[in-house]
């Protein structure tokens, strides 16, 4: 999986389907890796698809300062990619935290944006219940520390397929170095969540797909369909729950599809 640096931060990414193709940067969710976006990635090979682990996650390096986790330092990762590899412009797309900090990357670049793809936002109303979850997620992940850390190196020998990506995200959960994880969810519930007010959202112009899941407290859809509804290039995608694409993930390949294709060239 190659690298590259920014700052004391070594970042990992993989890149997939065709290298001459529209570049398109995929963002996994909180706590979780690259390895999300791999089904979606599969779905796309006529793009140059670019799965970022950002810091704290997958491959990364994993600080155990929770000041390292602010929002403004993973929208930093991606842009450091896109600079790495010397690309101007791409679609930014993202799960969850992934979804935030491409939001956040379009206010603050919007140059670098060619479109977006925003699946399960975190806005303002599910601030109070993501913040309660991601809390109690640090001491879990603290307690976790003594109790599998004497296990990683047997896990990691462990032989897993690339396919399903389900089995190593497994993995990546339980080698994790949960004092870090623990940082990261500490981190996290310091941040604010990004203006999706009428005026903010105005002068986000770019192509965007809002992906909104339904009966999610934390990514509330409410906030979705505001949001795609007072962004001027957009079209909102609604889906019964977090599951549905998740155990049935042909669908949201379909829809992420079909927006790529119609965009301009």
């Amino acid at each position: 999986m190659p690298t590259f640096e920014r700052g004391d931060l070594d970042l990992h990414y993989a890149e997939r389907g065709d290298p001459a193709g529209p570049p398109v940067v995929l963002l996994h969710g909180l706590t979780l890796s690259s390895r999300m976006m791999e089904r979606l990635a599969e779905a796309l090979p006529q793009h140059r698809v670019l799965l970022l682990d950002l810091h704290g996650h997958g491959r990364s390096t994993r600080p155990r300062d929770p000041a390292c986790y602010a929002l403004e330092e993973f929208v930093a990762d991606t842009i450091a990619l896109l600079d790495h590899l010397e690309i101007a412009s791409a679609v930014i797309g993202g799960t969850s935290l992934g979804a935030n900090v491409a939001y956040e990357l379009a206010l603050v670049a919007p140059e670098r944006v060619e479109a977006m793809i925003l699946e399960m936002p975190v806005f303002a109303r599910g601030y109070d219940a993501g913040r309660a979850a991601f809390l109690a997620l640090a001491g879990l992940f603290a307690g976790l520390h003594p109790v599998l850390t004497p296990w990683h190196p047997v896990l990691r020998r462990v032989p897993l397929p690339r396919k399903p990506p389900e089995l190593n995200i497994g993995r990546d959960f339980l080698v994790a170095d949960h004092l870090a994880q623990s940082a990261l969810m500490r981190g996290i519930v310091r941040n604010t969540t990004p203006p999706n007010d009428e005026a903010t959202a105005a002068t986000l112009t770019m192509p965007t797909l809002v992906i909104a899941h339904a009966h999610d407290p934390i990514h509330v859809i409410d906030d979705a369909e505001e949001t795609a509804a007072r962004l001027p290039n957009a079209e909102l995608v609604r889906a019964s729950s977090f599951l549905h694409h998740r155990l049935h993930p042909h669908e949201l390949n379909d829809h992420v599809v079909r927006f790529l294709d119609g965009l301009p060239t």
